[in-house]
């Protein structure tokens, strides 16, 4: 399994932190209790969630033009430690899910090779 690099950790509290992760593509923050990481660290490349919601990207009877546009990857950032994107799923069994280089536990996912998902908080545990 692929690693990710610790960018930064700003605490705010004595064990309480925001994380940094950068992948080959994009850089993410997450909430991370009893923080012990610092900058510099390599971790596995399997992220877990507090709440997510999860659905199919697009329904097979849609038009190809269209099927193309809603399976564009994206990894949007919509709160401190919470974000909005489409991915691939790399895994259907464990409902792991694959954006910009991120690999991410999701809650159960539908049937298909491509789901959006809106996440409430990324925790690094």
């Amino acid at each position: 399994m692929n690693q990710l690099t610790v960018k930064k950790v700003e605490f705010y509290g004595e064990e309480t932190a925001t994380v940094t992760l950068e992948s080959e593509a994009a850089l993410i923050d997450f909430f991370c209790h009893m923080c012990e990481y610092k900058e510099g660290d390599k971790i596995d490349n399997l992220l877990q969630v507090l709440d997510a919601d999860v659905k199919a990207a697009y329904l097979t009877d849609w038009p190809e033009d269209l099927i193309k546009e809603k399976s564009k990857e994206r990894l949007e950032k919509t709160g401190p430690y919470s974000y909005i994107g489409c991915g691939k799923v790399i895994e259907p069994e464990s409902s792991i899910v694959e954006v910009q280089g991120f690999r991410i536990e999701l809650d159960e996912i539908p049937t298909q090779d491509i789901v959006e998902f809106k996440i409430s908080r990324l925790d690094l545990w």
